[in-house]
């Protein structure tokens, strides 16, 4: 008997490890074990985690070719906060008569009520499609009776007519991931190329081939699996999460049907860019120049440098023209309407712009990006599916310019940030390249305060505020936002045990100056003399703790521009004291000179100066440099942490 219990406990154990190792969950069948869940133990945290994903990829030889997309995924919800898993979206593409089919869309949930399972089916009439733009389009629903301890278990098929596009697989998610596999088969006709990202690596992976039986056809098989897969959590200063999210993209380059040549279908740029130069919604659009040209000649008469005139045709499209908050790469209507309504979108604004640069005779193209939370850009061959903005290149002499006239505050020169995501594609007959796309300023903070001690603690004296850069550009956002009475109302709030009095505003409309707030400062002290006086000199503008926490950080640290911040303020001592403790002056470096904080006290008579600097480089770090930058942020918490003592001077006794 004792033989033979541990014979099947030893079978039972050998089928648990194999199915851990690679499961085939049963639609709509769940295991007891799901639903007995409260927690996961490799991230207890989790509010929800996803249990099973499976998605696979097949050609369907019928009257037509078609992309036939399968999957099947199981979710657990553990906290209330997971309930938005329960919210589902899949989106599809409609291009004319060539289309994307979402069907056999089946879920269920299922609950453990009273020790037994409770398994409710979501209803038809319970999805809903949305059109979201021109070409996408969702399929949306919700699973019923979803709580804490549900396991939801979906099904669905996408038939695709773009039979030269895969859909990407994400392995990753914001939710930890026990198991995800994807499998494809693609015909021998089909050479793609496949572009793993992140930061994970596969546990398995597979390829081989084999016969299709009806249609006679060799299919090279492929799988990748992926196990424990950890959440993709945000952290400070990145991109979009989508950039360091494990996933396998899909680049096809050739198709080989028999007894045809052999296409190549990454293509290459000399073709793409003569295609977008010829396109009516792009390049097309650069020439149409006619009803602009009077306006234009009057312009250029006050201004006769090339830089002048760049400027006065940004200024005026700037002005003219209000953007819709639409992104994208071609234009909806003709730029001439466009400029008739005062409002366009992104490629409108900007193609506007670059063809009145082009009619005043200036070198001008406009340039392809994607923003940050788009996703970057490979070099490699032609994706325009990738790009979702355009902006204006201009060249003068050996200086080449970046302009955008969707921002009203944006000064000419400086793209905003959401531009700030690496490189750009120049479009432009004899010259398209790649372009890096670096911040045109520093993201600069200047305070500066003259305070004057009393011998209760007392403070008072002024302070000022300058901000250039890109600091300028968010403070003016800010302030035009919330209006200038309401900005000053909430600047004038006490910070800390200081009080601001009214800011004066100078140069808010001057978007090439800085943006300069000057104010009355106070502090109450203890209301009695005191014989030592205990006082943080950063005065609430301090580092008061480090964005770094992780102990190790995969991606990248991304601050979008450098940053130059600097505080100097001045202190008067009370008539008869002195200053007993005062930080030391510290000088802390990154390496290879991408960062330098330096803190500095000078004494003089009763006068005592705090200086402060923090200069942030270059504006991305990778995850090897990510220990200094951590080590460097905690010198400068502790620094910004610490006090001066200010004690009275002892009188000798007669």
């Amino acid at each position: 008997m004792k033989t033979k219990f541990t014979l099947t406990s030893l079978f039972l154990l050998c089928c648990f490890i194999c199915y851990a190792q690679n499961p085939q969950k049963r639609f709509g069948k769940v295991e007891e074990a799901e639903l007995r869940m409260m927690s996961y133990d490799k991230d207890t945290s989790a509010a929800a985690v996803i249990l099973y994903d499976h998605g696979s990829t097949k050609f369907a030889f019928n009257e037509k070719i078609q992309v036939v997309f399968e999957r099947h995924i199981r979710i657990k919800i553990l906290k209330k906060a997971g309930y938005d898993w329960a919210n589902v979206t899949v989106p599809y593409y409609i291009n004319g008569t060539t289309k994307e089919k979402v069907s056999n869309i089946k879920a269920y949930t299922f609950n453990l009520v009273d020790g037994k399972e409770q398994k409710v089916k979501l209803e038809s009439k319970d999805v809903f499609d949305e059109k979201q733009s021109e070409y996408k389009h969702l399929k949306k629903f919700s699973l019923p009776n979803v709580k804490e301890g549900s396991v939801l278990d979906i099904n669905y098929t996408i038939y695709s007519d773009f039979v030269y596009t895969m859909r990407e697989w994400e392995f990753q998610h914001s939710i930890p991931v026990v198991y995800s596999e994807y499998r494809a088969q693609i015909p021998e006709y089909f050479d793609y190329k496949f572009l793993m990202q992140g930061y994970l690596s596969v546990d398995d992976t597979k390829q081989s081939s084999a016969m299709e039986n009806i249609t006679k056809v060799q299919n090279n098989e492929y799988y990748w699996i992926m196990k424990d897969v950890p959440a993709l959590k945000g952290e400070k200063y990145i991109t979009t999460l989508s950039d360091y999210q494990s996933k396998i993209e899909f680049e096809l380059e050739r198709v080989r049907f028999p007894n045809e040549p052999v296409r190549v279908m990454t293509g290459n740029w000399d073709d793409v860019t003569k295609k977008l130069l010829e396109n009516e919604d792009f390049g097309i659009q650069l020439k149409r120049n006619g009803f602009f040209k009077e306006t234009l000649a009057a312009l250029m008469a006050k201004n006769k440098e090339p830089e002048q005139q760049m400027n006065a045709i940004y200024e005026l499209v700037r002005k003219r023209m209000t953007w819709n908050g639409k992104y994208g790469i071609y234009t909806k209507d003709p730029i001439r309407k466009v400029y008739e309504s005062g409002t366009g979108s992104v490629p409108e604004i900007n193609l506007l712009m670059t063809s009145m640069l082009l009619e005043a005779g200036l070198d001008a193209s406009p340039v392809l990006l994607s923003t940050r939370d788009n996703g970057q850009l490979r070099h490699g061959p032609p994706m325009l599916t990738k790009f979702n903005y355009v902006v204006t290149h201009v060249k003068i002499g050996d200086k080449e310019y970046f302009l955008d006239a969707t921002e009203p505050l944006l000064p000419a020169g400086m793209l905003p940030v959401r531009c700030l995501n690496g490189m750009g594609r120049l479009v432009k007959k004899t010259d398209h390249r790649w372009v890096d796309i670096k911040p045109a300023s520093n993201y600069i903070k200047l305070f500066s305060a003259d305070l004057a001690i009393n011998n209760q603690g007392d403070i008072t004296g002024t302070g000022t505020e300058s901000a250039g850069g890109y600091n300028a550009l968010y403070m003016r956002k800010t302030i035009k936002e919330e209006g200038e009475d309401k900005y000053m109302e909430k600047l004038a709030k006490e910070v800390g045990n200081l009080k601001v009095g009214k800011p004066k505003i100078e140069n808010l409309n001057e978007l090439g100056n800085s943006l300069n707030l000057t104010y009355n400062l106070t502090a109450g002290g203890s209301g009695q003399v005191n014989d030592v006086i205990y006082l943080n000199p950063m005065m609430g503008h301090g580092e008061k703790e480090n964005p770094f926490k992780l102990k190790e950080r995969m991606y990248p640290v991304d601050f979008a521009t450098p940053i130059d911040e600097t505080y100097i303020c001045r202190f008067t001592l009370p008539e008869g004291y002195e200053i007993d403790e005062a930080p030391k002056n510290i000088a802390v470096n990154l390496p290879e000179g991408h960062g330098r904080f330096m803190y500095l006290v000078e004494r003089e008579g009763n006068q005592v100066q705090i200086m402060s600097k923090i200069n942030i480089n270059k504006a991305v770090f990778y995850a090897t440099e990510y220990p200094y930058l951590k080590e460097f942020y905690n010198q400068i918490v502790a620094k910004h942490a610490e006090q001066l003592v200010i004690k009275k001077v002892a009188t000798a006794s007669r």
